[in-house]
């Protein structure tokens, strides 16, 4: 409804403008202040005010949306860190732009057809789907528009329309761009190829110390053993304040009577039939309490079973109350009559299905343990302050653990992903947030605060035993597993590059895959848009960057070769009108359009520049100037 309040909305010119109102904010900007401050503007584009009634309007529209995206509201900090308030300037002043280039030729309409243009916005349309005042001024009103200032932005948008439409209105993709779009996404191909693995390899002899020793001495960063930390943790948590004995047996048996809690509910199968006499009502009632068959009782109320069944359900899937507790009052074949929300109403239970309630001492601990860690999280946070206050005064993690007797605990040595010296992990592990801030706080630093689930940790830094080199025989291993595996990539890399050379060479390329062990293969009718399974991608896109007859070798994802040759190359057909391109030149037209107003935009802003009144602005967004 707001939206329909500005008609260029609906434009598709608009919709093209919205596209580019962060990018436009971010190359022109807003480089000047306004030095005298006007109360009644927040910015100006040329001649052109932007108003700080309508910044206000937006700006508050912007901010309930996000509000419902994050499901709370947003205080002014949180909308500045949003970047909110300049979204909103950003949309604002490039519509006054485009109004003050309009003026400037002077683009304009008469009252009459401004008139006409509000008659005609379905906003405004009654029930009859004809011009209403009354509708007219209700949404002015809720919407904070006085009739002339309204009529004032109606205006303006009808010029930045006229503007836009006579700048855009029409442009067409030309066909080529249809041409090379069809090529690109629907040529086909046939690709011969051979995918060179490990196996092609041959067994790799073992390498001499010296070998090793260079490679060592080459690569000798990688084996460097990391840097490691000795840190304690002190954690407050739910689970370390629970105290499931303290928990009073009356606080346990109302957990368990509560509706639902542990095991299904009572159920029941009732029927409800809504009359307009309640004497017709208590005649059926009495009947049906009376023996009487609940068909015929049906059939004299000109009433099918599908029409009055509710199914079998539990006291709270029933919305009227007075049914709900007759239905839960009768017994089976039971009926009663009842002042419902919709008049008399017959209520019928023909089936009880008894609740299926865990007997209370099999879940006893267990609601103690849940009583007593919703108490505890509600300590938490007064606990929070009380630990940060100890902090502040200089305590340690031991002391604080003490004091307030939490749980604590050290590990000795770990390396920024956890793992001690010998690979393995302490048990359990350490969480990665409390990992991230041991590692960023310096030996002898207060503890400082990790939220860890429901909870917080507090970790210090107690040693730290930097980063150093491994003496060759240290790492010897490790540098023969490094140093094998080099040599496969390289070895695999030089049998790719001579398998590339035979086949640009002319050897046929069955002939160069049984030179390695390995299968010719082929696939037929590749394309962009729909590639073979069973070729890599990155050998799928580098089948299409040369002509027919192309050869390339590419490295895949698991680590092999495929070498290729492009032996067919098949255009497709093309016609303008087909269904599959329509949107392709929707697209481009408003990629042709976007680029004409962004420069139209930028060259306006060049010529005549935008200023902003940065204390009026503050005002709005509840921020004082400079912060």
């Amino acid at each position: 409804m707001l939206n329909a309040l500005r008609r260029g909305a609906k434009t598709i010119f608009a919709k093209i403008l919205i596209g580019l109102l962060v990018l436009s904010f971010a190359v022109w900007g807003i480089a000047d202040f306004v030095n005298q401050i006007d109360p009644t503007e927040v910015a100006r584009a040329g001649e052109t005010p932007v108003s700080a009634a309508e910044y206000s309007r937006r700006y508050q529209r912007a901010m309930n949306a996000m509000a419902q995206q994050t499901g709370q509201g947003l205080t002014p900090q949180q909308a500045q860190a949003f970047g909110l308030p300049n979204q909103v300037l950003s949309q604002l002043v490039t519509e006054a732009l485009q109004v003050d280039a309009a003026r400037a030729l002077g683009v304009d309409i008469g009252d009459e057809m401004l008139a006409e243009r509000i008659r005609e916005d379905e906003a405004f349309a009654g029930s009859n789907g004809e011009f209403s005042r009354a509708r007219f001024d209700q949404l002015l009103g809720s919407n904070r528009y006085m009739e002339a200032e309204y009529l004032e932005v109606e205006r303006a948008a009808a010029a930045q329309d006229i503007l836009i439409g006579s700048l855009v209105g029409g442009l067409k993709v030309p066909e080529p761009y249809l041409q090379a779009y069809n090529r690109y996404q629907n040529q086909t191909r046939t690709v011969r190829y051979i995918t060179l693995t490990d196996d092609a390899l041959g067994p790799i002899e073992d390498p001499t110390q010296a070998a090793l020793q260079t490679y060592y001495d080459a690569n000798k960063a990688d084996f460097r053993a990391p840097e490691y930390r000795g840190l304690s943790m002190v954690t407050l948590s739910p689970e370390a304040l629970a105290e499931p004995d303290a928990v009073s047996a009356e606080a346990v048996r109302r957990a368990y009577d509560a509706n639902g809690a542990y095991g299904e509910p009572e159920q029941r199968a009732v029927q409800q039939i809504i009359l307009d006499d309640p004497e017709i009502a208590q005649k059926a009632v009495d009947a049906l309490n009376n023996g009487a068959a609940f068909s015929a009782v049906l059939r004299e109320l000109g009433r099918t079973f599908a029409e009055v069944d509710l199914g079998t359900v539990a006291r709270s899937d029933l919305v009227d109350p007075a049914v709900a507790d007759a239905a839960f009052s009768l017994d089976r074949k039971g009926a009663a009559v009842v002042d419902g929300r919709f008049g008399p109403t017959l209520v019928r239970v023909s089936e009880i299905v008894a609740a299926g309630k865990t007997p209370l001492e099999q879940v006893e601990a267990e609601i103690r343990t849940e009583l007593a860690l919703d108490e505890a999280r509600d300590q938490i946070r007064a606990l929070y302050n009380s630990v940060e206050d100890a902090v502040a005064g200089g305590a340690r993690v031991a002391e604080i653990a003490e004091r307030f007797s939490l749980p604590t605990r050290s590990v000795a040595s770990v390396d920024a992903q956890g793992r001690a010296a010998d690979g393995t992990y302490p048990d359990p592990r350490v969480d990665e947030a409390v990992l991230s801030a041991g590692f960023a706080a310096a030996e002898g630093d207060d503890a400082e605060p990790v939220t860890v689930g429901d909870g917080y940790t507090w970790v210090q830094v107690d040693t730290v035993t930097p980063a150093a080199d491994r003496p060759f025989a240290d790492v010897e291993g490790d540098v023969l597993v490094a140093w094998t595996r080099a040599e496969k990539v390289n070895r695999l890399a030089d049998i790719a590059a001579k398998a590339l050379a035979a086949v640009e060479g002319g050897t046929p390329m069955d002939e160069v895959a049984a030179t390695y062990g390995a299968t010719a293969e082929t696939a037929g009718e590749i394309s962009r848009g729909a590639p073979a399974a069973a070729m890599p991608q990155q050998a799928i896109a580098a089948a299409f960057e040369g002509p027919l007859g192309h050869t390339a070798s590419v490295i895949a994802e698991d680590g092999s070769h495929v070498v290729l040759k492009v032996t067919e190359v098949s255009e497709p057909a093309f016609f303008a009108n087909a269904a599959d391109l329509q949107n392709v030149r929707t697209t481009l037209n408003d990629g042709i359009a976007e680029g004409l107003i962004f420069e139209l935009v930028n060259a306006r802003q060049g010529e005549v520049g935008a200023t902003v009144n940065q204390p009026v602005l503050n005002q709005i967004i509840g921020l004082e100037q400079g912060s």
